[in-house]
């Protein structure tokens, strides 16, 4: 269904009787209003929108808005439990949750959800406006690691996880499954122009060298304190309102080791929310002592080295084969989905189509602190895996030459 088909979802008597609840105004009358799609919605089966409007409230002419989530049913993931699973949204914003939880966080206001007739779901929600000016600056970062420790924390504590069959569970495991396809492609095409430009120098032998180890690493996640986490807690899921916590897109929500929450806010932060890679290592730094903190400060004592270890074996997995290659690369070798990736994180998709030399950098140093952490038998497996990739690759290349 197209966009203009999409507004037809909503009879103008609906919105009307919707706004009335909305504003507890029986006599409310809309005088104008139009749907525009705004940036998000990455995934390809869904869509946000911006509904705006005037209507007389009380008397007076009054603008007004909310957001509509359109979620369409997709038959690739159906398994409640799943890293992807269609629902699992609007079941949150269905369930009460996180009501108990809302003076630490809490999601907009949910107004409606409606479903249509083609099976698809729409929520339609508050319009939250951060009241944080866009690119962030450090101290936004520096709030919501505390804010992601509270949240993780009182789970650590003694709140009990929700044992609903929405809740994600072995995320990461199966998040990186999905990337299979795409670590053949690169085996099979390691010189294509958007897999170097992707993986440079030694990044390509080295995330294959990962690829060949990630079991025992998603392993040693699994024998860490496991919490329940939002684990797409980035900058535009993210709002401030008078101070108060709000995020939107649930849709990874589930369990995962202490640490893992801080991999999507540091992960992204630098393409996605523009926050210079120059500072890379100090994001890091302040990030993951304000997360201690608001553990701390949630009632559970962390062992810093396994928060740490959560954290980066988390963003190793997570951003170099989950993300660039089981992620990204299929968006850009793809025209269309190249448009609406670059479209929905609002950069060009010539960007969308490298990475950058500090981002680079930081992640090789993040990867390499995680195989420290695994000692030094597997360094040496690893370093031992990068070479004979190296050799293999090198091998081609004279073969075809």
């Amino acid at each position: 269904m197209n966009e203009e088909n999409d507004r037809t979802i909503l009879k103008t008597e609906y919105l009307v009787n919707l706004l009335k609840r909305v504003f507890l105004d029986p006599e409310l009358e809309l005088k104008e209003w139009q749907m525009t799609r705004i940036t998000g919605g990455l995934e390809a089966a869904s869509k946000i929108y911006r509904l705006a409007g005037f209507a007389t409230i009380r008397g007076q002419r009054e603008p007004w808005s909310m957001i509509m989530k359109k979620i369409d049913p997709d038959k690739d993931v159906t398994d409640p439990n799943g890293f992807r699973y269609w629902r699992r949204e609007i079941q949150i914003y269905q369930s009460e949750f996180l009501e108990q939880l809302s003076e630490i966080i809490s999601l907009p206001e949910k107004y409606a959800i409606l479903k249509n007739p083609d099976g698809s779901v729409c929520i339609l929600m508050e319009d939250v406006q951060d009241e944080f000016q866009h690119p962030w600056h450090i101290n936004q970062f520096i709030d919501t690691a505390y804010q992601l420790g509270l949240f993780n924390g009182v789970f650590l504590a003694g709140q009990s996880i929700p044992e609903d069959q929405w809740v994600s569970r072995d995320w990461l495991r199966k998040y990186l499954m999905h990337a299979t396809p795409m670590v053949d492609f690169i085996k099979q095409n390691p010189d294509h122009p958007i897999v170097k430009a992707l993986l440079p120098g030694l990044s390509l032998p080295m995330t294959l060298a990962l690829w060949d180890e990630f079991p025992r690493l998603v392993n040693s996640l699994d024998e860490l304190p496991q919490t329940f986490c939002h684990q797409d807690a980035f900058t535009q899921n993210i709002f401030y309102r008078k101070g108060k916590f709000i995020a939107i897109d649930w849709g990874y929500a589930g369990i995962a080791p202490v640490g893992a929450e801080l991999a999507a806010l540091i992960g992204v932060a630098f393409e996605f929310s523009k926050f210079p890679s120059t500072r890379a290592e100090e994001l890091d730094q302040v990030c993951f002592e304000n997360y201690l903190h608001g553990l701390r400060d949630a009632g559970f004592e962390p062992d810093r080295k396994q928060v740490r270890l959560g954290f980066i074996l988390t963003m190793t997995l997570r951003y170099v084969l989950g993300g660039v290659v089981g992620e990204t690369l299929p968006w850009v070798l793809d025209e269309q989905r190249r448009k609406n990736y670059s479209e929905a994180i609002g950069i060009s998709e010539d960007e969308a189509s490298k990475t950058e030399a500090g981002v680079v950098k930081y992640y090789q140093r993040i990867m390499m602190e995680a195989l420290q952490s695994m000692g030094l038998g597997f360094i040496i497996r690893f370093i031992a895996r990068t070479i004979l990739w190296a050799i293999r690759f090198a091998a081609q290349r004279i073969k075809f030459s």
